[in-house]
């Protein structure tokens, strides 16, 4: 029960992150900062070197002297050199600038985030500078700070809160990649039983290696809270692997759609197939957006929207999983 109430607890907690950015900002006169910009203070890091390097090569150096407020995850040359033989390229030179682009911006994050403010959201999400999938969208950063500060499962802050005239850096293990529909899943705890679903049915479904490589999707995700309420419409069922495996996969699909459909782009009304076949209808009520499935339940709520990776979005579903129409 303690992980559930946690999970319902953290989608609420996860609305205050910009108020709490904000009232950091108004704080930021207090702080003493020095005269030198984010390129100069990383400049003075040794182990930083290759970082100036990819900031000069993607043409990314004006961006992080000018004025204005910014927090930079500045991987080590470590992390770089990891990252350089994992993707197999030689050098950075052999890194296409525009893919080395977007995996800095993936590291620059607009505000002064520091540390307390991560610590004290423990898990959330920021967003970065990276392009998504369609125009004007921004990928997002999920950070988890209850044992150190980790973002997107892989990077660890080794050294926060290096100040420098314009924004923050935190000092990070490893260079952190733009992350799929499949990294948030398999990081954020509220999806646990969602990733576990998916585990079940990627020998009958393409939606698992889909939401990984495939895309843009977008995806109705339902919190453990939803498949706890989903079990217990079913004695029979104690775990999500005593569902039968191919309705299961036919539900996990009537969560997904085609497109990146973000929520300022969703009407009243609107009608959307699903990748398994039946219709979904979106409503606004009372300002929330609320889901009728393909068997006709309402009051599907969506506590949060718009969680944007690489290769679509996530919009959260609170306590109820999306049913297709089984009478079909």
């Amino acid at each position: 029960m303690i992980n559930r109430y946690y999970s319902s607890v953290f989608l609420i907690v996860i609305l205050v992150l910009t108020s709490l950015v904000s009232c950091n900002l108004e704080d930021e006169n207090t702080i003493v900062r020095p005269e030198s910009n984010i390129v100069e203070v990383a400049s003075n890091f040794a182990e930083l070197s290759n970082l100036i390097a990819a900031l000069e090569r993607a043409n990314l150096t004006s961006t992080l002297t000018a004025s204005g407020n910014y927090t930079v995850l500045a991987p080590t040359n470590t992390a770089f050199n990891n990252f350089l033989s994992q993707a197999g390229f030689a050098n950075l030179e052999s890194v296409p600038v525009e893919t080395l682009k977007q995996i800095l911006l993936n590291h620059v994050v607009l505000g002064l985030v520091d540390s307390d403010i991560l610590t004290n959201l423990q898990k959330n999400y920021l967003e970065t500078f990276a392009e998504g999938p369609t125009a004007d969208t921004k990928v997002a950063l999920y950070f988890d700070a209850t044992n150190g500060i980790v973002f997107n499962g892989a990077s660890a802050v080794t050294q926060g809160d290096v100040l420098a005239s314009n924004g923050i850096i935190h000092i990070v293990d490893a260079v952190i990649a733009l992350p799929t529909l499949d990294t948030f899943i398999s990081i954020d705890d509220n999806f646990e039983d969602l990733k576990t679903a998916l585990d079940i049915i990627a020998p009958i479904s393409d939606i698992p290696e889909g939401v990984k490589d495939g895309g843009p999707f977008t995806v109705f995700a339902p919190t453990n809270l939803a498949f706890d309420n989903l079990l217990a419409t079913d004695p029979a069922w104690n775990s999500i692997g005593d569902i039968d495996e191919n309705l299961l996969a036919a539900v996990i699909a009537h969560h997904v759609l085609n497109g990146n459909i973000r929520s300022e782009d969703i009407s009243s009304g609107q009608m959307v197939t699903t990748l398994e076949g039946d219709a979904i209808t979106l409503n606004r009520v009372n300002g929330n957006l609320e889901i009728t499935d393909g068997s006709g339940n309402t009051g599907a709520l969506v506590v949060f929207v718009d969680i944007q990776a690489s290769n679509g979005l996530i919009h959260v579903l609170a306590d109820q999983v999306l049913l297709p129409d089984t009478n079909n």
